[in-house]
């Protein structure tokens, strides 16, 4: 067992293994071993030595570093990280940037899902929804293949409306919407390398939209709706946790009759993703009882 840990703390050492592969990894052998009673402190310490590790030399004689731990929330700081790495972009790029982060922190919507995202005129006083094709929805992973978002505040609709509007014009140029999102994905992670930071992600607007809804007192089934996931621990297991809430929460679920409701899966429940690994047979698990 020594021999083990000797092994795979080198190759994390030398970094063959990512911050996040190494995590699971760690976690795995800590419960299996723990439980025959070898001394594990070889794995943590090897963990808080990370600054050590080696960068890997590639075939082509490029030299590879470990990938980043992506910021899962939009934040404050997120923010003026954004800003002042998006100074550098030409005026468009940054149009692009700003207007998907600020219509996904208000929606939810994974960057993707614009593609076939429309949006409602409403009645006169009426409240516009925005109709989404869930991108996860097959083999059991999402409600349903829609969901429809009812936008309660004037503000909330305009940035939705721009980002379509800007979606639409890029079309127009005969950008393709998956070129689009490449380039408007590269183009954002340039600017976080040339000015030396890390910040949000398109997809971080998603997770900051389940922490402003947590904030806003959202239930459980209705964030499930608003996020397109078939079971209500999936926002509670995967997305930012602890953080502040950044803007109001101003959309509700707008369902068609006939629209699917998340469910509670038999065998699931409210726990952290790190409780999960290495949980043994005859470990308590605690029941969930949604709204």
């Amino acid at each position: 067992m020594a021999g083990l840990m000797e092994w795979i703390t080198k190759k994390r050492r030398e970094g063959e293994f990512s911050g996040s592969t190494w995590r699971q990894y760690r976690a795995a052998l800590e419960a299996i071993l723990g439980e025959m009673g070898v001394d594990t402190s070889a794995l943590r310490i090897a963990g808080r030595t990370a600054g050590d590790v080696v960068p890997k030399a590639t075939a082509e004689g490029r030299v590879s570093r470990p990938r980043a731990r992506p910021v899962k929330a939009v934040g404050i700081t997120g923010r003026r990280a954004l800003q002042g790495a998006c100074r550098h972009l030409s005026v468009a790029t940054q149009e692009d940037i700003m207007a998907w982060m600020e219509a996904g922190i208000r929606t939810g919507l994974r960057p993707g899902e614009w593609a076939q995202a429309t949006l409602d005129h409403p009645n006169p006083g009426g409240r516009a929804v925005l109709t989404v094709h869930n991108a996860k929805h097959t083999n059991g992973r999402g409600h349903g293949v829609l969901r429809r978002i009812a936008l309660l505040t004037p503000e909330t609709e305009e940035w939705v409306r721009r980002h379509l509007a800007l979606l639409r014009e890029r079309q127009i140029q005969g950008i393709s919407f998956a070129t689009h999102y490449r380039n408007t994905r590269r183009a954002l992670n340039r600017a976080y390398q040339r000015a030396g930071t890390r910040g949000p992600s398109l997809y971080s607007a998603r997770h900051q939209f389940k922490i402003n809804a947590r904030a806003a007192g959202i239930s459980a089934w209705d964030l499930a709706y608003l996020m397109g996931h078939a079971s209500t621990i999936t926002a509670q297991c995967h997305y930012g946790r602890a953080r502040a809430q950044i803007s109001a929460f101003t959309v509700a679920p707008a369902p068609a009759p006939g629209d699917p409701a998340p469910v509670i899966r038999a065998g699931e429940l409210p726990e952290r993703p790190d409780q999960r690994m290495g949980r043994g047979p005859n470990r308590s698990r605690p029941i969930f009882h949604g709204p």
